[in-house]
């Protein structure tokens, strides 16, 4: 019950510190996307589904469920679904079908700018907003020409690189000329489809939609507010055993450097 407690005191908390770094804004619109792409990623034992929306110079990657928790908490009424979740989860440790979604990134949103050539991450730890801005990252890839498979219908070849910690291996088509993919992943000659980091975490296309999609859209349903960070000090942060409660349970990050 101290975490269940720890888990309501945080997603509570009203941020009223350093009010000349703070930044919140409200849920808007930021462009129509042309394609909406989900994602089912598997981490050990945590399970999630994604969006990734394209428009025609942002995209957004975010997770469905944590859409629905920000949008459900941030009424009186509904939110008490989210607390009746919370509850079922943690007395029903065993029952797989009572586990929410979670995840490395479970929590976070993720914005592209093309235009800008900036890659936004809104993304909290421990009741305080963090807003993350860096240059679109670039990974160096190895083509593997005569790996294939097929995902969704669409012929993927692989590519291998390594980014941030992690050793990466995607698929990608060339049949979807857009080159993006999952979280921070992109810059191939085609949509990623499946991405896998062996031991820690699987991600895999399980639908796309190009027809009445919803907007690349800004999503504060909370009016929390950010305080502007630069990426290795959060990371450092982050990694911090002290940041804990003692007994926290610590899902690792998807970047380690």
């Amino acid at each position: 019950m101290k975490k269940l407690f720890l888990l309501f005191s945080i997603a509570n908390t009203i941020l009223l510190l350093f009010p000349t770094a703070l930044m919140a804004q409200q849920t808007h619109v930021l462009e129509p996307s042309i394609m909406e792409v989900a994602y089912h990623e598997i981490s050990g034992k945590y399970n999630d589904d994604y969006a990734l929306r394209v428009g025609k110079s942002m995209s957004q990657y975010f997770s469905y469920h944590k859409l629905r928790d920000d949008s459900l908490s941030s009424n009186a009424q509904t939110s008490m679904i989210i607390l009746q979740e919370m509850l079922d989860e943690a007395n029903n440790r065993n029952d797989a079908s009572k586990q929410r979604a979670s995840g490395p990134d479970h929590g976070d949103y993720f914005y592209r700018s093309q235009a800008n050539n900036t890659f936004d991450t809104y993304t909290s730890f421990m009741g305080q907003g963090y807003k993350i801005t860096e240059p679109i990252p670039v990974q160096d890839w190895n083509i593997v020409t005569d790996s294939t498979r097929q995902i969704l219908g669409f012929n993927c070849c692989m590519a291998t690189t390594t980014f941030r910690g992690r050793q990466w291996t995607v698929y990608y088509t060339e049949d979807i000329p857009v080159p993006l993919g999952p979280w921070k992943l992109g810059g191939l000659p085609g949509l990623i489809l499946f991405a896998e980091v062996k031991g820690f975490i699987t991600i895999e296309a399980s639908g796309i939609k190009t027809k009445s999609t919803s907007p690349v859209t800004f999503y504060n349903f909370l009016n929390k507010k950010y305080e502007a960070i630069q990426r290795d000090a959060y990371i450092k942060e982050r990694s911090n055993p002290k940041a804990y409660p003692k007994n926290t349970i610590v899902i690792p990050q998807m970047e380690q450097q």
